[in-house]
């Protein structure tokens, strides 16, 4: 019998459903995602997810996932994550639209959360069939970035026959939903452009953090971190967190490191991460860094680890491709980061981190690939540490918190109801 087996509860009484190809037992799903349903269903009960599970995650962690879901009134339908090419995800699809109009047929659902764009792909289905409002929370470009990141090759025509597909999919996703979210400002009158005949109402809400977890170290907690790290109490210490490929500079973020290192003899790397291989030191090695590789922590962390990692460090470095579609991005790092008192140095042009990182004075905003800015951040890096602690978190807690993602979506439920 399969894990996913008898994980539905049929009810007469939902109003709600979420569907989400992206797991509950994913990072994502109990940083970002499960947060955000507890708080909807506050305002929106009954709501029922629909999402696909990795099959080695969900048999190590759905069974508390789900105890939690339900302690809070969540049903849950978890289907298996198909793994493989494209077949697997077009095998998923098929999936996702029985199963839900299935559900949708049963529960009569008044409103349909489509996270990303094969959900809204469904949400837009059940929407035609029976009437539902539907909420697009789109998440990001999607479909540019499966150009942006080499996974659509325009020379491929199987890939540029895809991507017209979606593109023509997108328009009618944002055209037909009551309510689009979107993750940046700056992405805004992009998606006017792409859909002119877009009605419904857009609410930005940028990637938010827990701050009940990601939360500032005592000097003593900081100490024990930095101990553990093999870092003396007054080490520099640069930090970066989450994946190493497509989007992530690395080269730029370890160039940034070296530079300063060969500055400063304080300064070193603590990088947080589960995709580091032995490819990353050779790469570390032939910008220069050799001499440095000993300043260098790399650390694979559980979430409940992360708080103490981030917050024992002085700045967090996040560097990401500047890319057409990175206009829509909203990097959870930094409201991670902000939430523990570390300030940032990022890069321009990734959607709003710019105006954020100014509003926040959150840090410095930079061109890697300009050595100008790179030796002044480098030489102003006890500058941008002194911009940390209780005020920088204090600042971003106003529009960073997830408690204020709950009230925007507080407002998007009740502009759809």
């Amino acid at each position: 019998m399969s894990p996913f087996e008898g994980c539905v509860r049929i009810s007469n009484r939902e109003a709600v459903l979420f569907i989400s190809y992206d797991g509950l037992t994913d990072p994502l799903g109990s940083s970002q995602i499960i947060p955000y349903l507890e708080s909807i269903v506050r305002h929106s009960s009954p709501l029922r997810v629909l999402s696909f599970e990795k099959l080695d995650r969900f048999d190590s962690q759905g069974a508390e996932i789900g105890r939690r879901l339900e302690s809070t009134g969540i049903r849950w339908t978890p289907l298996e994550f198909t793994r493989g090419g494209k077949l697997s995800k077009i095998i998923d699809l098929i999936r996702m639209y029985l199963i839900a109009v299935t559900l949708q047929w049963r529960h009569g659902y008044s409103v349909i959360h489509c996270r990303s764009y094969q959900a809204g792909q469904v949400g837009w289905l059940l929407k035609r069939l029976f009437g539902a409002k539907m909420i697009f929370d789109m998440r990001g470009l999607w479909v540019d970035e499966r150009v942006d990141g080499g996974l659509w090759l325009q020379r491929r025509w199987v890939d540029r026959m895809a991507y017209r597909i979606y593109k023509s999919i997108e328009v009618s996703l944002l055209t037909t939903s009551d309510h689009v979210v979107a993750l940046t400002n700056q992405v805004v009158p992009e998606l006017r452009r792409l859909a002119p005949k877009m009605t419904g109402k857009v609410t930005v809400i940028p990637c938010c953090a827990d701050f009940g977890h990601f939360a500032i170290l005592t000097p003593g907690e900081r100490a024990v971190a930095r101990k553990r790290l093999g870092l003396s109490p007054d080490a520099f210490l640069l930090s970066y967190l989450g994946s190493l490929g497509t989007w992530y500079m690395l080269d730029e973020m370890l160039s940034f490191f070296v530079d300063a290192a060969a500055s400063r003899a304080d300064v070193n790397l603590l990088v947080i991460t589960k995709d580091w291989e032995e490819s990353h030191w050779e790469r570390l090695r032939a910008l220069g860094g050799e001499a440095f590789a000993s300043r260098v922590r790399v650390v694979s962390a559980s979430r409940e680890e992360v708080p103490a990692l981030i917050g024992c460090s002085d700045v967090m470095l996040s560097f990401i491709r500047p890319t057409y579609s990175k206009i829509a991005s909203s990097p959870t790092k930094l409201a991670e980061a902000y939430a523990c008192g570390v300030p940032s140095i990022c890069n321009r042009g990734v959607g709003d981190v710019d105006a954020q990182t100014e509003a926040l004075e959150a840090g410095v905003v930079l061109d890697p690939s300009d050595s100008d800015d790179v030796r002044c951040a480098i030489e102003r890096l006890d500058n941008i540490r002194a911009i940390g602690g209780v005020d920088l978190r204090v600042r971003a807690n106003k529009s960073l918190d997830l408690s204020v993602a709950a009230e925007l979506y507080r407002d998007v439920y009740r502009s759809v109801h």
